[in-house]
């Protein structure tokens, strides 16, 4: 056996041994362990006020006479960015809670008057309710506010928008298109609606 031949052979011994002690090493470490549910929201949420699962009642002593959005965004080093998606998607619960509200006051209003002048026929009187509902919302968002704040440790931003009974009844007083009577209908009702929505929408089933 000549020397070329020789090493050669050291060579593939060597590189055989490498191969055996890292399938070794490989199996002493066994399988990951797979993250435990929640875990992820657990992280997320650790230290976060309380206003971010439970909105309005957890800020406000007396939530009655306030409408609040919660909404929040990931994913972004820019804070401005990240800051106005958060406000605009706080805004955005508030529309969906402020809409379905304003939906039971003019049902309301409209099981008072039986489809006198300010609805017109039984058929059309969905539409009308929808349409005002909508053109109400619109108008009163824009004035929720930012009054809170939080960052989690996973650079998440959360935010706190709130619209309040002052603001929504100077958004209506704007509303010059709107007929008179459904406007005083709605106000006298704004105060049980923002407050409890629950009890407003039994009288209706």
């Amino acid at each position: 056996m000549n020397d070329l031949h020789r090493s050669f052979l050291v060579l593939a011994s060597l590189l055989l041994g490498v191969a055996t002690l890292a399938a070794c090493g490989g199996k002493d470490r066994g399988p990951e362990e797979p993250p435990r549910p929640g875990s992820t929201f657990q992280a997320e949420l650790e230290g976060a006020p309380d206003w971010v699962l439970q909105s309005c009642e957890a800020y406000y002593d007396d939530p009655a006479d306030v409408i609040c959005g919660v909404g929040s965004v990931a994913g972004t080093r820019n804070i401005s960015l990240a800051r106005s998606t958060a406000q605009a998607r706080g805004r955005t619960e508030i529309a969906r809670t402020l809409n379905t509200r304003v939906e039971s006051m003019l049902r309301d209003y409209q099981a008072t008057v039986t489809g006198g002048s300010a609805f017109g026929t039984a058929a059309d009187d969905e539409q009308f309710i929808q349409d005002v509902s909508r053109q109400i919302t619109d108008t009163a968002v824009p004035g929720a506010r930012l009054v809170d704040t939080w960052v989690s440790n996973t650079g998440t931003m959360w935010v706190l928008m709130a619209l309040d009974l002052e603001h929504f009844e100077s958004a209506l007083g704007r509303m010059e298109q709107l007929d008179a009577r459904v406007r005083q209908a709605v106000e006298q009702r704004a105060m049980e609606a923002f407050g409890d929505l629950d009890e407003a929408l039994d009288r209706q089933r």
